[in-house]
């Protein structure tokens, strides 16, 4: 299960307006196993060159991202692990946005992105839409699930929303998949980033 999990207040930013927004960014220490992030990162991945999904289908664009890539499908070892992991923190974050009076329901699951960025890697600002399901699922994402494999690095900062978050190892992030929170991941200077990104539908 979960250790503390963090709704962020805000610190720079005043208003009841702003942390009434930022509270539906849930953040969830100690999510990940050491052991399941360790096994990810070791593992011989046939990684590939990531691509930019948009409504023109999937390209190469090294100026919006610039990354490496593997899919974890259901066959995989790592598939069940990590689906318990993304549906703990889907069941979690449902309760407590029931304490704000609204309703989420995650159906289903996407399957799991592992993203690797090594020096200079980086994802310029985006918003979750459909399209960054790749077609593989039905429906349009409520939700998109982060997880942190590693933090031995140098940059790579996570910022979602302007609010930039302290991220370590077995880290989730889980936040709305619309326009109302556009998120990056800035450049890594030294060091490998892993990471792996799911969406709930």
């Amino acid at each position: 299960m979960f250790s503390t999990k963090n709704m962020y207040s805000v610190q720079n930013k005043q208003s009841i307006e702003m942390q009434n927004y930022y509270r539906w960014i849930g953040h969830y220490k100690n999510v990940v196993s050491n052991s399941l992030c360790d096994n990810i990162i070791s593992t011989d991945f046939n990684y590939t060159e990531s691509t930019y999904s948009t409504h023109k289908g999937l390209s190469p664009n090294k100026e919006r991202v610039k990354m490496d890539e593997i899919w974890i499908r259901k066959d995989h070892v790592f598939y069940e692990e990590l689906n318990s992991v993304v549906t703990d923190v889907a069941e979690r974050y449902s309760e407590e946005v029931k304490t704000y009076k609204r309703n989420f329901v995650a159906h289903k699951t996407t399957d799991f992105r592992v993203n690797k960025y090594e020096k200079g890697g980086y994802m310029s600002l985006h918003c979750d839409n459909i399209h960054h399901s790749h077609g593989q699922q039905y429906g349009y994402p409520q939700a998109s699930v982060l997880l942190f494999l590693n933090d031995d690095f140098e940059g790579g900062e996570f910022i979602v929303s302007e609010l930039r978050l302290k991220i370590e190892k077995g880290d989730a992030i889980i936040f709305p998949s619309n326009f109302m929170f556009p998120h990056e991941v800035k450049e890594v200077k030294s060091g490998t980033r892993w990471s792996i990104v799911s969406w709930l539908m």
